[in-house]
């Protein structure tokens, strides 16, 4: 599920309108590579329970975690927003109108597996 959603956010940066084509490919890969990241990130809350709702379990009570995935996420906007690193790592700086796209692909996990764990669609009988 994440890697088709990593193909979709390649895709919509493909569709980046008034760039270049080399620009087009760096904000395709771009996208692909935070939404990659971040999903994984998000979907690590996801995993911590295969019956019980995200929502009806203790998020916040594994620090160790939380600082983890804080800090991974918190060093990747530092590459976006850094331009020497952003060289360094050879990724666009990304158009805003992706931003809102990101967020919803990243989130896409979350929603999905929240959806089976509500129908007990987890893999187990």
């Amino acid at each position: 599920m994440i890697g088709l959603i990593t193909l979709a956010a390649f895709i919509l940066g493909l569709s980046t309108k008034g760039e270049t084509p080399e620009m087009k490919v760096k904000i395709a890969q771009t996208m692909a590579f935070y939404v990659l990241a971040l999903s994984e990130l998000v979907h690590i809350f996801n995993i911590r329970n295969n019956h019980k709702s995200l929502f009806k379990t203790k998020v916040f009570n594994n620090s160790k975690l939380i600082l983890a995935v804080v800090g991974s996420a918190a060093l990747m906007f530092v590459i976006l927003a850094t331009e020497g690193i952003r060289n360094i790592f050879s990724i666009a700086l990304l158009p805003a109108e992706h931003i809102v796209e990101i967020i919803l692909l990243v989130i896409t996990p979350v929603l999905v597996v929240e959806l089976f764990k509500l129908l007990k669609i987890n893999g187990k009988e």
